[in-house]
């Protein structure tokens, strides 16, 4: 089978009916429970267009289940092993790439717990290791050797600087208290 680039909204859709069989308005559902509108790119009205979609690649199976008391059965939605192994891959894409302020990052950041420790670990720890790269390479950058550099495009090295070393330095922490067991932080962000 052809390996499969997930778009974010598929990559969200599959996380959700992986994590357990749905239908289409319990996927919206849950959508709007976990606002995931905030971060990805699903209208309501591309629910179904997505999961048959999944369907068509062999990454999702559709299955009809009888409705509870009365009413039409519904097709209910579930990741297939082919499927899995696709999301797995796609998580792990998304985790250890860098993108700074990247909605697929975050998507990434989702589905952690369909990923082992250890791979959460070196997803992370391949991302530092870009994010480190990346830092090294603007730092050095001949550019800033020169004399009378604009200020405008100083800043465009210092402000790509300053996001790199925030990234770096909240992904160091996060991944510490990820693999410790750390409980979520309180609102303040601290």
């Amino acid at each position: 089978m052809a390996e499969y680039m997930l778009t974010n909204a598929e990559l969200a859709i599959l996380s959700l009916i992986a994590e357990k069989p749905r239908h289409g308005y319990e996927l919206e559902q849950v959508i709007e429970e976990r606002g995931m509108r905030d971060w990805t790119e699903i209208a309501f009205s591309s629910i179904y267009f997505i999961l048959n979609g999944l369907v068509k690649k062999e990454l999702a199976c559709a299955t009809l289940r009888p409705a509870a008391g009365r009413g039409p059965a519904k097709k209910v939605f579930s990741a297939t092993p082919h499927g899995q192994k696709v999301l797995h891959d796609g998580i792990w894409q998304a985790l250890s790439t860098e993108g700074r302020g990247d909605l697929h990052f975050l998507l990434g950041l989702s589905c952690l717990p369909l990923l082992t420790l250890d791979e959460v670990e070196r997803a992370f720890n391949q991302r530092n290791t870009f994010l480190a790269s990346k830092i090294s390479e603007i730092s050095h950058h001949p550019t800033l050797t020169l004399s009378g550099i604009p200020m405008h495009v100083y800043a465009m090295f210092e402000y790509s600087l300053v996001q790199l070393r925030a990234e770096l330095a909240w992904s160091q922490k996060f991944l510490i208290s990820y693999l410790t067991g750390g409980k979520h932080h309180e609102q303040t962000g601290s």
